[in-house]
């Protein structure tokens, strides 16, 4: 466990020392601001304009869902950018022989970054929150944007051979999150054609907290990562 961790703080430097790396992983802090003061002060402006009671105000959960996202989203993808950095020196060919080995360096450098990013996630909307949040169910979205900014950034590292390709592939990895808006404008039963993305129950579980939705999001969450993390594995070895 001391290797991973001594691992996983490694990481975090490398990712300091890259200016733009470093502008990736505060982009969620940045947004969250920007959420909490223009948001608001847009939905007075356009409700005076139109005459409206509320234009923006029932989606707001959804700017929090966003917020929530970001922050596994950007710091996972900070991570699979070094991994590719590091791929690209060979390094990875070296895991083998280390006291990391390959799962172990998998865990340093994705597991234990989604993990500390959705205690992160937590911080921002605490600090930034549109709408109320019960701990319970803060606690629960939050470890399902881990785990799919986990599965993001197995995706990243698997089907990209450099650092520009990961950035390319980075664009449409956004497809993930296909499912965040369904929920708030898709109220037939065509909303369902999104149920394989995880995005899409996790923006119900967030909406209602309905353990059924919690579950269901894990359980494609489970089902993409263990794909994305099998073609990682063929790409270490």
């Amino acid at each position: 466990m001391k290797t991973i961790l001594v691992s996983f703080v490694m990481v975090l430097r490398q990712i300091l020392s890259d200016g733009m790396l470093v502008a990736v992983s505060l982009a969620s802090v940045l947004a969250g601001i920007f959420f909490k003061i223009a948001i608001p002060i847009l939905e007075k402006n356009l409700c005076i304009y139109f005459a409206a009671s509320s234009i923006l105000q029932p989606y707001y959960r959804l700017f929090d869902l966003l917020l929530i996202l970001l922050a596994p989203y950007m710091l996972c993808f900070a991570c699979a950018m070094v991994m590719l950095d590091e791929h690209e020196q060979n390094l990875s060919q070296y895991l083998w022989v280390t006291p990391l080995q390959t799962h172990g360096y998998l865990v340093s450098r994705l597991g234990l970054t989604a993990g500390f990013a959705s205690l992160v996630s937590m911080l921002l909307i605490a600090a930034f929150r549109l709408t109320p949040w019960n701990l319970p169910s803060l606690i629960g979205t939050s470890v399902l944007a881990a785990i799919c900014g986990f599965a993001v950034s197995l995706f990243l590292f698997a089907f990209s051979r450099n650092k520009v390709e990961g950035m390319a592939m980075g664009k449409l990895s956004g497809l993930f999150l296909m499912g965040l808006p369904v929920p708030f404008f898709l109220h037939s039963s065509w909303q369902y054609v999104f149920s394989p993305l995880p995005s899409y129950w996790l923006a119900r579980y967030a909406l209602q907290g309905s353990p059924s939705w919690f579950f269901a999001s894990l359980a494609t969450s489970v089902v993409g990562v263990i794909v994305l993390y099998r073609k990682v594995l063929e790409k270490l070895v």
